[in-house]
């Protein structure tokens, strides 16, 4: 079985020897806390891939895609191996796509979603580093159903510690209740993700005792099952400390920028 790997800007986003690690800890157990979502906002994800693990559910009646490179939903719509790698996901009559500015489309839409699953680049350089501040998170906030689960990929806990550690707060802070969770990519190394519902619905302890009691055995995964989830949401040692040193990011002063490309996660 060949592997392919997918390069931006020099960056990698995905192989397909082991991107299931990555997409099925980023979808599904955001949808499983939400019950029966209808209406799904994914922000980035041009590949299809997180498309692709979204459409397993029949409840999923619309699902927009906002991604701001029309090349790269082009590839996806297109490409012969990114199409076996994303089962045509883009052809699904449930799928709208729109090529806009992440930030731009949250702060402007008037629909309300079940599920938000962000699923940008790392958050290297200012453009990035916006769609990871606290007026973002707020945006998205208001766009979240009552009972709406957002989730987004927060780059490594490991290797960029910092900067994971600085979205789990600013998350936090924006009115969420915020579980962060990791597993290891062995093409991408340990990774990590913020899943959140509003504060007013739900507390950290209790969706963390949700999200350990997720039974995946319904939808089709390669990889997510009962234990994995369960060992996902383990840290090592020490792995939250200097999270009261850190300074939330926003829009006016984007931190995370600096958190990121410091060496060692920056501890």
């Amino acid at each position: 079985n060949q592997n392919n790997w997918l390069f931006i800007n020099g960056n990698i986003q995905f192989s397909t020897y082991d991107e299931e690690r990555y997409h099925e800890p980023l979808v599904h157990p955001a949808i499983g806390v939400t019950g029966v979502p209808e209406e799904i906002l994914i922000l980035g994800g041009g590949d299809g891939l997180a498309l692709r693990e979204v459409l397993k559910y029949e409840s999923a009646k619309h699902i927009t895609l906002v991604d701001l490179d029309p090349e790269m939903t082009e590839l996806g719509k297109s490409h012969p191996i990114l199409l076996e790698a994303n089962d045509g996901a883009f052809a699904d009559l449930r799928v709208e796509v729109i090529h806009q500015d992440a930030g731009t489309f949250v702060a402007q839409t008037e629909k309300l979603y079940d599920v938000i699953i962000i699923d940008l680049p790392d958050p290297k350089g200012p453009d990035l580093a916006r769609l990871y501040a606290l007026d973002f998170y707020r945006d998205c906030h208001s766009i979240l159903s009552r009972e709406g689960t957002l989730v987004t990929q927060a780059s490594s806990p490991l290797h960029a510690n910092k900067a994971f550690l600085c979205i789990l707060k600013t998350i936090d802070t924006a009115g969420f209740a915020a579980v962060p969770y990791q597993n290891a990519v062995p093409t991408m190394g340990t990774w990590g993700w913020v899943l959140a519902r509003k504060s007013e619905t739900s507390r950290a302890t209790i969706l963390k005792r949700q999200l350990e009691q997720l039974d995946f055995s319904g939808i089709e995964t390669e990889f997510l099952n009962n234990e994995a989830m369960i060992g996902m949401l383990q840290f090592w040692k020490g792995a939250f400390d200097n999270t009261d040193a850190l300074t939330i990011n926003t829009m006016m002063d984007p931190v995370i920028d600096q958190y990121y490309n410091e060496p060692n996660g920056g501890f």
